[in-house]
């Protein structure tokens, strides 16, 4: 990815309300390229958990995205 989409889908994934904690942290994290057992060290999951985690981040994100442009 491009350094401003980086940037651009970090503050959206930063300021989200949809998003717990956990979920923006992970996000931001494979955005950075973190892998998922690295990433599973830290929280004390596997790396198939973190990537169900990321999974499920990103649907609540896109339904958001797709509720915002559908009210537009």
């Amino acid at each position: 990815m491009a350094n401003q989409t980086i940037k651009y889908f970090s503050s959206l994934v930063s300021s989200s309300h949809e998003l717990n904690g956990k979920e923006k942290d992970i996000l931001l994290r494979r955005i950075r390229n973190h892998h998922l057992k690295k990433i599973g060290k830290k929280y004390k999951v596997t790396a198939e958990r973190v990537r169900q985690i990321e999974e499920q981040a990103l649907s609540k994100f896109t339904k958001k995205i797709v509720q915002l442009l559908l009210l537009d």
